[in-house]
């Protein structure tokens, strides 16, 4: 008895063992290859997997070469700016009153969630009765800065100044596409941003044959060209076109409708704040208030002072939930100017020795906050904005995998910025992808990023003990083959994580005594 209890023992630690090596960093590194070769991409695919813990290498491929990274560039924007300004910070936008000279300032602060109406939805506000109303519109946000004038009893306004010189006055990136200026993930960046800097523009088809504007978000009534639009047959399709010049706000309204039909359509808009002086001195003017000139802060003006009738603050929270959930380019590239202007200004406040948040600044500081954190790791980088738009960009797996793990690392930070990230399966730009992961305990947190011929996949993988691993897995040159076979790896780099972490979750470390 006592000899077939002993061999029963080896017996239990030679499966053991076998069990030990099925789910060791081996069997996940070979997983992983045969995934990442059956893309049958050679060099135009990039995949590092790390665990966070040490820093260890599970796997890579073609992790040095440099890769247009697209929306993964926001990771390292989102997370720079964390790390620069900590989670506590907030974009703030003033108003200030100078009663002496009549003066009516607009302090901005590159705030990119200022009257954005996807910010704006998720809130409340008490109405007069006390009861939370949920949801808040652009114009109730315009409509409270007017009340705020009227309330401090101000009749007359010498001018209104719009103050934007936290940033610079390039507002369009010179590496961005020239032909898309109008598209939604192309608007222009300024130092005071509302409603997103874009409008929606809603149309129907009316009678006598024509289209009728009958929503206008913001109101930019004044800035619409209207141009014939016969109304189509019923079963006709739809060529309706809204266009607008790359440097002005002269909108033309062409094309089709069916009848019975209409349509929304988002733009981004020329020069916001300018825009909004108009839109906030015609509500000043309704509410009784004169307003005699606007103008836009010139470099040269003192720094504002005055009378404070009211703040709004943006926690930087939310900048990093729209950059990284919703990819959203006009918060990533406010991030990354506001970076610059950090890097640049010390103790200084906008004014005449105020130097603006630039693309050029904001690159630099980026490119300091990478090499600091990840040091070799961020050989070949090319950084030339801060959303991933431009083609100009390149990173490496090897650099983002090493940057996420270093975020991911911190004990302060890892919260806010995991917490930022998409949700696979959730949340985002990944909702629709990663079915496999409904009700797993594993959850990826991750960004994708996608232009023309790019498509890359980045985040982290944290098991419930605590775990963690980052990956990046970037495809490029896939203009020909399209992008299914980068995403397919993409999805099955993760899925091979994150069922290695749940193997060896639950494989206890077993013990053995021998009998006596």
């Amino acid at each position: 008895m006592r000899t077939f209890l002993s061999l029963l023992a080896v017996a239990s630690t030679l499966i053991c063992s076998d069990m030990a090596r099925g789910q060791s960093p081996e069997s996940l590194r070979e997983s992983i290859r045969k995934s990442v070769a059956a893309a049958g991409l050679g060099t135009s695919l990039a995949c590092t997997v790390v665990q966070c813990s040490d820093g260890g290498v599970i796997f890579d491929a073609n992790g040095a070469l440099p890769f247009k990274p697209a929306s993964n560039l926001k990771v390292f924007t989102s997370g720079a700016a964390l790390r620069r300004f900590g989670p506590d910070f907030k974009f703030r936008t003033s108003l200030l009153l100078d009663r002496s000279s009549r003066r009516l300032t607009l302090l901005g602060d590159g705030d990119p969630a200022f009257g954005d109406p996807k910010v704006l939805e998720r809130m409340s506000f008490t109405d007069a009765s006390g009861a939370a109303v949920p949801g808040i519109t652009a114009a109730r946000i315009l409509d409270w800065w007017v009340d705020a004038v009227v309330r401090s009893g101000q009749k007359s306004i010498a001018e209104l100044v719009i103050d934007a010189r936290v940033f610079d006055v390039e507002c369009y990136n010179p590496t961005w596409p020239t032909d898309q200026r109008s598209r939604p993930y192309c608007a222009e960046v300024w130092g005071f941003n509302f409603h997103a800097n874009m409008m929606l523009l809603g149309a129907r088809a009316g009678d006598a044959g024509r289209v009728v504007i009958d929503k206008l978000e913001p109101n930019y009534a004044w800035t619409i060209s209207r141009e014939t639009a016969q109304v189509g047959a019923a079963k006709s399709k739809s060529t309706f076109v809204v266009t607008r010049d790359a440097t002005s706000n002269a909108l033309t309204v062409s094309g089709r409708l069916p009848a019975r039909t209409s349509t929304v359509v988002d733009l981004s808009v020329h020069n916001t704040p300018s825009l909004f002086a108009e839109l906030f001195v015609r509500a000043l003017r309704d509410r009784g208030i004169e307003v005699a000139t606007t103008r836009i802060a010139s470099p040269s003006d003192p720094t504002p002072t005055g009378e404070s009738l009211g703040v709004i603050e943006t926690p930087i929270s939310v900048v990093l939930e729209r950059t990284n959930t919703d990819s959203a380019n006009l918060y990533a590239e406010c991030l990354l100017k506001r970076l610059g202007a950090a890097s640049v200004n010390q103790g200084v406040s906008v004014g005449p020795n105020w130097i603006a948040g630039s693309w050029s600044n904001g690159t630099a500081a980026l490119r300091d906050a990478v090499q600091g954190a990840i040091g070799p790791s961020a050989q070949g980088f090319v950084i030339a904005d801060g959303c991933g738009l431009s083609h100009s960009n390149r990173i490496t797996s090897a650099g983002n995998a090493a940057w996420l793990r270093a975020l991911a690392s911190d004990s302060t930070l890892a919260p806010p910025f995991l917490q930022s990230l998409a949700l696979a399966g959730k949340t985002g730009t990944v909702k629709d992808r990663f079915s496999r992961l409904d009700g797993n305990p594993v959850h990826v947190r991750c960004k994708t990023g996608y232009i023309n011929g790019v498509s890359t996949l980045s985040g982290i993988v944290e098991a419930p003990d605590g775990r963690k691993i980052a990956f990046s897995v970037l495809g490029n040159n896939l203009e020909k083959v399209g992008t299914d076979r980068a995403r397919k790896a993409q999805e099955s780099v993760v899925y091979h994580v994150v069922d290695w972490l749940n193997a060896t979750s639950k494989a206890a470390p077993m013990t053995h005594q021998s009998p006596n």
